[in-house]
């Protein structure tokens, strides 16, 4: 990967060291990760929402860790909670659904009470991603070869400075 587009992708992620993280979520198979103070922004139709400062957009394939133990990954979006029966359909693409919102539920409420902060970030000459932070959690997102947007960071609000791997182009 071209050396200008890496370092400027760790200029940019430098911003989060530092930062709380405050939620997990997503849309379709899209996970949206949010860190610093929560911001009140317009939406798409004239009415306001709380986004934090910073977002951690992944589609390809990622994990969070605390410690050794691995809390939540890209696969568990497609696989049904825990304790499923398995009766009845299956459906991961609704929200509630899958483990991966069990278990971004349960990240979401634990951070609303502890003060988890970015400590580092790494980004290796291929594009993977490491996010440390405090009470020992980690984020990797890995740059695939799928032909697709791997992962995204941004500020919410601003359409300037996107940080995308692998690159447009």
């Amino acid at each position: 990967m071209n050396d200008l587009v890496i370092d400027a992708a760790r200029r940019s992620l430098a911003d989060l060291v530092g930062a709380r993280w405050r939620y997990a979520g997503r849309a379709c198979d899209l996970v949206w990760l949010g860190f610093g103070p929560v911001l009140e922004l317009p939406d798409h139709r004239g009415a306001t929402r709380e986004v934090a400062e910073f977002a951690l957009h992944l589609q390809g394939p990622w994990r969070v860790y605390l410690g050794d133990e691995r809390l939540t990954g890209a696969s568990d979006i497609h696989l049904p909670p825990p304790g499923w029966t398995g009766e009845g359909e299956f459906d991961w693409d609704v929200q509630g659904a899958n483990r991966f919102d069990v278990r971004a539920a349960a990240l979401t409420t634990h951070l609303g009470g502890a003060e988890v902060v970015v400590t580092s970030v790494e980004l290796d000459a291929d594009g993977d991603l490491t996010v440390f932070l405090s009470d020992g959690f980690l984020i990797e997102a890995r740059c695939g070869d799928s032909g697709r947007e791997d992962w995204r960071f941004f500020r919410p609000g601003n359409d300037d400075d996107h940080v995308v791997m692998p690159p447009e182009g």
